[in-house]
This record gives structure tokens, C-alpha cells and sequence, in this order.
């Protein structure tokens, strides 16, 4: 009797907790979140926002509010008075769902779409693509792990089909930059080899898709900061009341003129003394190899096309510039800048991606970049104006014609100059 008391003194509060968690995750939970909390996910750029489901799906489906998805990287965190948010929040009949920070490329952003079916099918949505992302190696594995959760995978995994191109190139994706490990690694390497999951195989991962719905629908309202209050709220009645394109554009740019003034790349000031300045000799030159023609991400960017067509998503691609007085600075060669913008919009154009934003020979117009590669001021409100138009006017129904060409390793190193463009389209037909 006594051996039994000290046994289920070590063993009981252990399986007690086991119990509680189980009940706990088998309870029908009610993921309804007020919304307040959904605009302020909107704007939080949180990971547990991209990574999770909840709020975003609900936020989505809110008809009544109408949220729209803006996926992009860190360009999107740079909230002045002219940042979508906020013109959207004076002038629209919409909310902006920013999606994106330093990292969240095409790889991850296809999980996040990925997981918002439902919510993005015959909807409109805005994809900002930063030739930057178009590097050697593309998304970072560090970066991937830190944006692409287990539960974005699993969902990913629950339909993923072993007979499509662009399900075995996506598992090979992940594979490479997740490792092979574990019940994702595992199911991914069937997918990836072109085998079935087993009913086993479907079974775990249904179970632990389960336990990560009720997971997400009790703590996804955690670790979302407060943008909302910070940036947005405040800005909002400091621009005009009556929306008029001509002067709040000039207005953006006095102001970018009056926030860069300590350095001779127009950079706002105290990026230049906290980013520039202490590194300022050694990166003088620091871009003149960089080479944003070939890259893994061209496939990346083709899965996520892909996603686009699967749930007939309108979209509008916005190519942002860089600094034109930076890129000088570095030695960036905008022959080669300029032909990677080539790439991405034939990749595009060509299978029916014909709302698109051209913003790349902008950076040297005044005040029109906030720094050394994300728009600001003056280039928020040409994106402001471009995107309401698209989003608010009645848009053709898109017309997708997808080539899993796009996939391949020769188009992700072809050398994109008018003669190979040219040849790879007649090969297309």
C-alpha cells in the first residue's frame, strides 16, 4: 500500500496532465475572436498569425469588415502615415491583412495561402515580389523554419498529391529546407518519390492536425503586439480628409524630403545612422555579384501561381524598386536587376498573371523609397492608388493556363535575354 501511494505520487500528477490535455484538446473549442482582435492581427506581421490558422480564416470570412490579404516581406513593416493600413483605414471600404516580414518569400508564403482555401477562392488578394528574394540559394533555411510551421505542413500534407508536379517539387522543397526527419519528413519523402500515404500515414496526421486546430484556437490570440495602436490609430487622422491623389502625393513627398536629411541616399535618417552609417566604407561596392536572374525561387514562385489558380485568386503582383542612389553606392548591377524583372513578369504574363505593378524603374524618384529597398512615402501612395483601383473595381475573371515547365532547373538558371525568353515560350506551346 505504501509502494502504491509513492507510485502514484510520482506517476499520478503525470497522468493526471496526460487526462487533462487529452479532454482539453478533445472539447469542441469556438474560435470566434472579436474584431478588434482581427484588425489587430492584420497589421501585428506576427509569426503566430502567419504560422497559425484561427484568426486569420475568421478574419477573412468577416464579409462585413472585409479584410484583404496583402502578402509581402519586410517592406510591409514600414508604417508612416501612407502605408496601405492606414489609407485604407481613411479612405477604404476594406482592411488590408498584411502578411509578411524578412523572410517570408514564396516557400512560405504558399503554406500560409495554402492554409486560407477556403477564404481566398474566387477572392482578390495583393502579392508584392521583391526581386532580392530571387538569390542563389532563395529562402534561407533558417528563415523557412522560423515562418513555416508544423501545423501550415500538416494541413499542406492532408492534400497533398502525389500524382501532381507541383505537390513532388514542394515536398522536395520542404524536405531540403526542413530536414527529413519526423511525421512530416517522412510523408514528405513519399510525396516527393510520387507513393501514396498510407492510411496510417493519414490517420496521424488527421489526429495531430486535430490537436493543433484546438491548439491554435486557444492561444493564437497570444504574442500579437500592438501595431494596431502603435502605427495605425495614430496616423490615420493625420492625412487629408477627402482622398485626392495629387496632393496627398506631394505631401509625401515634402515629407520624405524632411526625414532625409543627414545622408546622400535620401534614406529616411535614422535608418542611415543606426543600418548605414557604422558600416558605411565597407559596403561600398558590397552588391556588385549579386545575381537575382537564377534562383530556386522561380519555382517557388510557380507553386505559389499555382495555389493562386487552384482556388481562382484575382490577384495584383507589385515588383517593388530599390534605392537608385544606394544601388550606385553598392555597385548593384541594374542590367541584371532589370532583366530578373523581366523573368517574373513573363513567368506571369504568360500563364494569365496579367495585374501587375511595375514599380522597378521608380527609385530614383523623390521620396519614393524609404530606404535602401523598401518603398515609403510617395511609393506608398502610387501603391495605394494602384491597388484600391484593383481592388475596389469589378476585375475580368482571370484565366489561368498553368505550365509545370516553370518548375524545371532550366528555367530557374535561364539567363533571362530576349533571345532565351523568346525560345522558352516556343517551347511552351
Amino acid at each position: 500500500m505504501h509502494n502504491g501511494r509513492k507510485l502514484w505520487s510520482i506517476f499520478g500528477p503525470v497522468l493526471l496532465a496526460f487526462v487533462l490535455i487529452v479532454v482539453l484538446f478533445s472539447l469542441p473549442i469556438k474560435n470566434k475572436h472579436s474584431t478588434a482582435m482581427e484588425k489587430q492581427a492584420a497589421v501585428s506581421l506576427s509569426p503566430v498569425v502567419f504560422k497559425n490558422q484561427s484568426i486569420k480564416q475568421q478574419a477573412l470570412s468577416n464579409q462585413q469588415t472585409k479584410f484583404v490579404p496583402f502578402f509581402g516581406s519586410s517592406e510591409l513593416r514600414r508604417m508612416d502615415k501612407y502605408h496601405p493600413s492606414v489609407m485604407a483605414a481613411r479612405y477604404h471600404n476594406y482592411t488590408p491583412f498584411l502578411f509578411g516580414s524578412r523572410g517570408t518569400q514564396s516557400l512560405p508564403q504558399f503554406f500560409n495561402i495554402n492554409s486560407m482555401e477556403n477564404q481566398l477562392t474566387d477572392q482578390k488578394a495583393v502579392y508584392i515580389i521583391s526581386p532580392q528574394w530571387f538569390t542563389k540559394q532563395g529562402v534561407k533555411t533558417p528563415a523557412f523554419k522560423f515562418y513555416n510551421g508544423t501545423f501550415a505542413d500538416l494541413t499542406w500534407l492532408q492534400k497533398a498529391n502525389p500524382r501532381s508536379p507541383y505537390d513532388r517539387y514542394t515536398a522536395r522543397r520542404l524536405l531540403a529546407l526542413r530536414g527529413t526527419d519526423g511525421t512530416i519528413g517522412a510523408a514528405a519523402r513519399k510525396i516527393a518519390a510520387g507513393h501514396a500515404l498510407s492510411g496510417w500515414d493519414r490517420l496521424v496526421i488527421n489526429t495531430r492536425v486535430g490537436m493543433l486546430k484546438h491548439e491554435d484556437a486557444l492561444f493564437s490570440e497570444f504574442q500579437i503586439n500592438e501595431n494596431y495602436q502603435k502605427h495605425i490609430l495614430p496616423n490615420i487622422d493625420k492625412l487629408p480628409k477627402k482622398y485626392n491623389y495629387d496632393r496627398l502625393y506631394k505631401e509625401a513627398e515634402a515629407t520624405g524630403e524632411r526625414d532625409t536629411t543627414n545622408n546622400r541616399f535620401r534614406v529616411k535618417n535614422s535608418f542611415y545612422t543606426k543600418k548605414i552609417k557604422p558600416h558605411e566604407k565597407r559596403l561600398a561596392g558590397s552588391q556588385r555579384s549579386l545575381n537575382y536572374t537564377q534562383s530556386p525561387e522561380y519555382g517557388d514562385l510557380q507553386v505559389v501561381l499555382n495555389q493562386f489558380k487552384n482556388t481562382n485568386t484575382n490577384v495584383l503582383f507589385v515588383i517593388p524598386p530599390v534605392n537608385a542612389k544606394w544601388e550606385q553606392f553598392t555597385g548593384l548591377d541594374m542590367q541584371m536587376y532589370y532583366r530578373s524583372v523581366e523573368k517574373i513578369k513573363f513567368q506571369l504574363h504568360e500563364q494569365g498573371f496579367d495585374n501587375v505593378l511595375d514599380l522597378s524603374h521608380d527609385g530614383d524618384k523623390t521620396s519614393f523609397m524609404e530606404d535602401t529597398i523598401h518603398i515609403g512615402w510617395a511609393g506608398w501612395v502610387k501603391f495605394d492608388r494602384v491597388s484600391n483601383s484593383f481592388i475596389t473595381s469589378k476585375q475580368p475573371t482571370p484565366h489561368y493556363r498553368l505550365s509545370d515547365r516553370f518548375l524545371t532547373q532550366q528555367w530557374a538558371n535561364l539567363n533571362p535575354t530576349p533571345t532565351n525568353l523568346q525560345r522558352f515560350k516556343e517551347e511552351l506551346k
